[in-house]
């Protein structure tokens, strides 16, 4: 995307989209959600490749369809979670009421706590204090950020309006409780009911009294796996949960006794909403544009082109008939790394130096490695938003690097060149469709970067490999960390920073627990599942991308078993350049039988050792000086057969894919192990060794 410099740019005004889905099969058609100003060209092309090395300057594209013209309009952002019912509760002017709620705001700047029908009360955060405003009435006291409180907004029923903040949870022995009382004119009050809106922070338990009777309340801990909250009492309607905040968090009760939101929902009664919350960008259909039947399988983008800027929004048309040969796009990590900036933990030098990309990111929604404004990370992300890092040319890592669709686009333009047949399938494709969407499939085909997996999309994997299909894992820090779908709002993926792993935040204590399942979160090999028992090896060591290193053979190269995979490959140094450095480097997997590599498995190629910018990663790490594993720092290109003559393939590097250009080396090891998974004979299971 071509952008203007300068920081006071009107980034509303740049064309931008999103659409309705990321995986479409031929005949069906996509919704276009755009936002800019002017005229606009749309246009359907197929991505064939990138311009540039490390960082794509562009696309090698065709035409898909004809192109439209379109007339584009700034659209609104509408960040922030909230929760709403439109049938908020209703009193007359003479009742006597009383509002309580718990509250923990992260931020006290600013933000709506509640708003109660259009002749109401407003409580909201200003600097500091917690303002209560009804009529001509306001009042006004102090409220402590990050801890919880017993907020209680009270009418006595003759004319006086009551404030009061009472401490709870730990510390509250060292807390003031405060008291604010005045006169007001009363108003009977009724129509929608608005909590949390602009509002950072925890909130639970709101209830209403009306003339000594409970009215209306919502227990938060209900229905913790939707967007939506049942109510209680005559008045209780159904809340709706907005732009998906955060839900399976402790509340003022949570003591470290339970940590599953499942065994203990009275410790979970709360939720977190933040201020830059976003699921949905809810923008009016631009253009619907129908796949043409004929389209082949592969990468494809929605184009627009306005007043000289360029914006591409990639997605993937499926195959009709499934060949041989299926690759499978990251789109669960192409997602979590969605509008990615990098700096710790808040982005500020960046932000200063790139100020337009900052703008956008934080205008779209940033990623799953980011944080909140209030400090807390960014666990829940959607596709339905304008997502910038499937757009070469952008500053930063996930800008056109390694962790998008460029990254796999960068295998699929290889797959082309080997001229044969494959499909193209997604991360949500697998996980939806399950196993049947690879039926009629020998191999499957991985990118440089899959990260992160749901338990679904790995037992659908699982499943093919268990039944004969042929795994070719073209990458490193692979089937890494768990995610899931929100039930209700698909289009919104979870994640869960549990204990260990690397991550550029942790998830608080007790929040382990996915809230789209109540599963735990974290790494599959903490969660039992270690990548290597899928692909034989798993994340091991993490590096710069300006230290890389060449694979050279091991003494395993030699077994008569993978005499396949050196046909026609050099002598000495295996990957030694390409566009990205060397094949091994950045983030490394290496094989382990401990950890779940099969025993019969080989290791063909391994890493040449690496220098003081590469180290283990966090769960090799039992502490400062003892590593759980033996020379975690390296990368093992592996191969294993599988059940029913499948068999498994794995890289062993993040940059691996950058040296499939190197035809008499990394590119034909791994042409020879496409060519012969494709090939229907089976693969022989070794004879088991002796005891």
């Amino acid at each position: 995307m071509s952008m203007p410099v300068g920081a006071d740019a009107d980034v509303a005004l740049l064309p931008v989209c999103y659409l309705d889905r990321w995986s479409v099969a031929p005949g069906e058609s996509l919704s276009v959600h755009a936002s800019g100003q002017g005229g606009a060209v749309l246009s359907l092309v197929r991505l064939r490749g990138l311009v540039g090395a490390v960082v794509p300057t562009g696309y090698i594209e065709e035409p898909a369809s004809k192109a439209a013209t379109v007339e584009l309009e700034p659209r609104n952002v509408p960040m922030g979670s909230y929760a709403i019912t439109e049938r908020g509760p209703a009193v007359d002017a003479s009742s006597r009421w009383q509002w309580t709620l718990h509250l923990m705001p992260t931020l006290t700047d600013r933000g709506e706590v509640m708003r109660w029908g259009s002749d109401g009360p407003v409580l909201y955060l200003r600097d500091g204090v917690l303002v209560a405003r009804w009529n001509e009435t306001t009042l006004i006291v102090p409220v402590d950020a990050g801890a919880w409180s017993e907020v209680i907004l009270a009418h006595t029923g003759t004319g006086r309006l009551e404030l009061s903040v009472k401490p709870l949870g730990g510390g509250a022995w060292y807390r003031h409780a405060r008291h604010q009382a005045a006169k007001v004119t009363p108003r009977s009050i009724a129509g929608a009911l608005t909590l949390a809106r602009g509002f950072n922070g925890k909130l639970a338990g709101p209830r209403l009294e009306a003339d000594d009777q409970s009215i209306a309340s919502w227990d938060f801990s209900q229905a913790i796996t939707t967007q939506s909250v049942p109510g209680r009492g005559q008045q209780g309607s159904e809340l709706r949960l907005v732009n998906a905040p955060r839900r399976g968090v402790t509340g003022v009760l949570w003591d470290g006794s339970a940590h599953d939101w499942r065994t203990q929902p009275s410790h979970y009664d709360s939720i977190h909403f933040h201020d830059d919350d976003l699921s949905d960008c809810e923008w009016p259909v631009t253009a619907t544009l129908r796949i043409p039947s004929s389209s082949p399988s592969g990468m494809y983008a929605v184009r627009i082109d306005a007043d000289g800027q360029t914006f591409h929004a990639p997605f993937v048309v499926r195959a009709r008939e499934t060949p041989a040969v299926v690759f499978l796009a990251s789109t669960f990590t192409w997602l979590a790394y969605a509008n990615s900036l990098w700096a710790s933990p808040s982005g500020a030098a960046l932000a200063r130096a790139y100020p337009r990309e900052a703008a956008l990111c934080r205008r779209y929604g940033c990623s799953m490695y980011a944080r909140h404004r209030d400090g807390s990370g960014i666990g829940l992300v959607s596709t339905r938003r304008p997502v910038l890092t499937g757009v070469s040319g952008l500053f930063g890592e996930a800008h056109g690097g390694q962790v998008t669709a460029n990254d796999d686009l960068r295998v699929l333009q290889w797959l082309d060149g080997t001229g044969m047949s494959f499909s193209v399938i997604t991360d949500h494709d697998l996980h939806t469709m399950g196993p049947q969407v690879l039926a009629g499939a020998r191999v499957v085909v991985t990118g440089g970067h899959p990260e992160y997996h749901s338990r679904e999309s790995l037992d659908a994997l699982a499943s093919f490999t268990a039944t004969g299909g042929r795994l070719l894992y073209l990458g490193g820090n692979g089937f890494y960390t768990r995610v899931s779908t929100l039930p209700d709002t698909p289009h919104v993926l979870e994640v869960r920073r549990a204990e260990g792993g690397v991550r550029m935040w942790a998830e608080p204590a007790g929040e382990y627990h996915h809230q789209s399942d109540g599963a735990l979160g974290g790494l599959w090999r903490r969660l039992g599942r270690p990548p290597n028992q899928l692909v034989g090896v798993g994340f091991s060591a993490q590096g710069s991308e300006m230290e890389t290193r060449a694979y050279v053979r091991t003494p395993a190269a030699g077994d008569a078993r993978v005499a396949f995979l050196f046909e026609g490959v050099c002598e000495g140094e295996i990957g030694a350049a390409g566009p990205l450095g060397a094949a091994a480097g950045y983030e490394l997997d290496r094989a382990d039988v401990a950890l779940g590599t099969p025993p019969h498995a080989l290791v063909v190629a391994r890493s040449l050792p690496f220098g003081p910018l590469t180290a283990p990663v966090n769960e090799e790490r039992l502490t400062h000086e003892v590593l759980d594993a033996h020379d975690p720092l390296r990368a093992d290109m592996t191969f294993f057969e599988g059940p029913a003559g499948g068999a498994v393939f794995a890289a062993g590097s993040l940059l691996f894919p950058g040296a499939l250009t190197e035809t008499d080396g990394a590119g034909r090891i791994v042409l020879n192990a496409l060519r012969r998974m494709a090939d229907p004979e089976p693969f022989e299971l070794p004879p088991l060794r002796p005891d």
